[in-house]
């Protein structure tokens, strides 16, 4: 039947454009079910195809009969696929139920056996070189199962074309057209009639009602970016139109050649003109190929990029420099130039406002509005939201009017949200492309990355503006504040000035008044000549005493005021420390006695412990020491006094059973006017001046050494004064 050439041709062709198109879809995202579904379905139409080509030639009643069943059995899974692909587009998981899609597959195999029985054709007829097949009863459930499986889809189709819009729904119009009418025309000019009337007139035509649907998925494909495939199916389209010129032409010139050459008799001669042309079609398949794809790229990408190499000039830019306008304006410039796009907008935002506004390309005839900018740039953005964070205006719905009318007035056609942890800080505005097409998939790809990246540089760049505005502010602010420092610092100089002369004068006008008084108070106590009577010996022993104290406070105060103005002079000569320390010995010996303490002096060797100092700042650090062991001492109680050698360094340790001193009050010993809290001194009636320690402290200092502490509370404490030793 098709023994014409062109015929043939023309058949193979569109087997060969199916399973291109197939394989392609599949390549293309081989993890999506939609993908795999009508890659399936591809190659199973392109297998139905081959063999109902051949059931249409001229073979023996059996071949024929066998190629007639086949077609039959390989048109059932197409029924099959066509109802899945329905149900599944555009997903990327299959998400029908197993009970079902068993039962499905069952009432699939259970068909397909049945094809290849005498069930569907009982036999066939060959009339005029045209197989005429005798219908059987088994074509009632496949006609019945196609019927029903084509109805399911094409009413799952209308059910998801409702629910959808945008870009979605366009595609979903073209690929359910080119699916409704091809299966149309296969039942209503080829099933029907061959089964009811065994009228073969419409079977060549076949071809045409597959094509038609091919045609379709091709136009949505490159139109409406249909499965992510349109560089792809393009590239396919070079190939395809290759291979019909190469088959047309060189059948062609096959036919004409051995039509005039061997008459339409076969013969050496005709059997090697196949192999000449053979060679010819080898030869000049790659020079064709090339002007092919010359021409095709003219036409397809003339504005082709690489993506790589405009991410890597992007990613330059943004490493490049963190001043907001230079990094602004090198985004737009090279996204502008690569893509082709008319014009580009970086807006950056927060709280309610737009805070920022960069643009390029043709912007001079565009009203800005900020309000319209905002409100599109937090369309984009849905943080809850599963969909895609980009506003494409071709995708957008019609319910969306308000959106869809700003985009129109400003001639926007994407706007990518500037994201950065979940926060929106901008938007990437976008016009048209200069050709008037649409954006690629690979355009909105690249976009979406751009737009991540994009959005980190300007946070960047914005926190880089927020800390030199922030330096500029802090210098001003450490300016300031180091002129009121200095103007403070002097202020307290000389305010310590003040204090520590006033300290000094105050001493010395108080002490010689207070030493007269005590004077005169120790004559009243002591007179021989007349008795003095209670209480009024009771009161010139309190104000003795007190006038007593208050002469060591002048004395502390004064030699306190000399320490901090470095006014202190210190007679240094060679001195031996055991003779001072046995010299406040004996002195506080008596006082040691009325309380009944056990008060002993040792040194570990029989030797002279010389040092480097003033003989009286040390006898007044080493009484005070002392002094304080027998204060807060108990009655029958022990102090002991050790000197000895470590290395090269004088150690004097007083030892006592006093209360003892609790560690975190130890640290307030060696301050000024600093008292402790602790009990320590409930066995002590005599009130101290809260210097003697800070005095001592700073003439052992003075001495190149210092005083340590060491005490547990109930045991009592040691205080150890360390001094460089004088090897004589």
């Amino acid at each position: 039947m098709f023994s014409n050439p062109y015929v043939t041709s023309f058949f193979m062709v569109v087997l060969f454009f199916n399973m291109v198109l197939t394989l392609m879809v599949y390549i293309r995202n081989p993890k999506s079910a939609t993908h795999k579904i009508l890659g399936l379905l591809g190659m199973t139409i392109s297998i139905w195809l081959f063999i109902f080509f051949l059931s249409l030639q001229s073979f023996s009643q059996t071949t024929s009969l066998l190629l007639i069943r086949l077609s039959i059995f390989m048109a059932t899974p197409m029924s099959t696929l066509f109802f899945l692909f329905a149900y599944t587009l555009p997903n990327t998981k299959f998400h029908i139920r197993k009970n079902e899609l068993l039962l499905l597959i069952g009432l699939t195999g259970l068909i397909m056996i049945m094809a290849l029985t005498p069930y569907s054709f009982t036999s066939v007829d060959i009339i005029d070189g045209t197989p005429q097949p005798q219908a059987g009863p088994g074509l009632i459930p496949f006609g019945i199962y196609v019927l029903i499986s084509t109805i399911g889809g094409v009413f799952i189709l209308y059910k998801r074309l409702l629910r959808s819009d945008g870009i979605e729904r366009e595609q979903l119009k073209v690929i359910a057209f080119g699916i409704i009418i091809m299966y149309g025309l296969l039942i209503s000019t080829i099933f029907l009639p061959v089964a009811i009337f065994q009228n073969t007139t419409f079977v060549p035509f076949s071809p045409l009602y597959t094509l038609l649907f091919l045609v379709l998925t091709s136009y949505a494909i490159l139109k409406h970016r249909f499965l992510d495939m349109r560089i792809v199916v393009v590239r396919a389209v070079v190939y395809t139109l290759l291979i019909v010129v190469v088959v047309v032409t060189y059948t062609s010139i096959l036919y004409g050649i051995s039509l005039f050459i061997t008459g339409g008799e076969t013969n050496i001669r005709s059997s090697l003109i196949p192999m000449l042309i053979t060679i010819t079609v080898v030869l000049s398949f790659q020079p064709l190929r090339q002007l092919f794809e010359s021409i095709t790229s003219k036409i397809f990408y003339k504005d082709k990029y690489d993506s790589q190499d405009v991410l890597w000039k992007l990613s330059r830019t943004m490493a490049s420099t963190l001043e907001l306008r230079e990094l602004s304006h090198g985004i737009l410039k090279e996204l502008l130039s690569s893509i082709k796009i008319s014009y580009g907008t970086l807006a950056l935002i927060r709280s309610s406002s737009i805070i920022w506004v960069d643009s390029a390309g043709k912007t001079h005839d565009k009203a800005f509005k900020g309000k319209d900018v905002f409100t599109v740039i937090h369309e984009s953005y849905k943080p809850k939201s599963q969909d895609e964070q980009i506003i494409i205006f071709e995708e957008l719905s019609e319910r969306k009017n308000d959106i869809k009318d700003i985009m129109r007035e400003h001639e926007i056609t994407i706007v990518l949200p500037l994201v950065v942890r979940k926060e929106l800080i901008g938007g990437l505005i976008l016009g048209e492309k200069h050709s008037g097409e649409i954006y690629s998939s690979d355009d909105i790809d690249l976009l979406k990355i751009v737009a991540h990246e994009v959005a980190i540089a300007v946070r960047n760049a914005l926190s880089f503006e927020e800390i030199k505005r922030f330096n500029i502010t802090l210098e001003e602010e450490v300016k300031d504040a180091t002129t009121n420092l200095k103007s403070a610092n002097k202020r307290l100089k000389e305010l310590d000035l003040l204090k520590d002369e006033f300290v000094s004068i105050a001493s010395h006008e108080l002490r010689t008044p207070m030493t007269a008084i005590k004077s005169y108070l120790w004559m009243a106590l002591n007179q021989s000549e007349q008795e003095i009577k209670q209480p009024l010996k009771k009161y010139l022993d309190i104000s003795y005493n007190s006038t007593e104290r208050l002469i060591r406070l002048v004395n502390d105060m004064l030699t306190v005021s000399r320490i901090e103005r470095n006014k202190i002079e210190l007679n240094n000569e060679k001195v031996n420390v055991a003779d001072i320390v046995q010299l406040v010995f004996d002195e506080l010996k008596i006082s040691a006695d009325e309380k009944h303490i056990a008060f002993t002096f040792s040194t570990v060797e029989k030797k002279k412990y010389f040092t480097k100092g003033d003989k009286e700042k040390l006898r007044e650090v080493f009484q005070n020491l002392i002094g304080n062991a027998l204060k807060f001492t108990p009655e029958k109680g022990s102090i002991a006094l050790r000197l000895a050698s470590r290395g090269k360094i004088l150690a004097l340790s007083v030892t006592d059973t006093g209360s003892g001193i609790p560690q975190e009050e130890q640290q307030k010993l060696f301050k000024k006017f600093s008292k402790i809290e602790y009990s320590y001194s409930k066995h002590s009636s005599q009130l101290g001046t809260g210097l003697g320690l800070y005095i001592s402290k700073q003439i052992v200092s003075l001495h190149n050494g210092t005083i340590e502490v060491q005490s547990e509370v109930g045991k009592g404490s040691t205080f150890t004064v360390l001094l460089p030793e004088l090897i004589s």
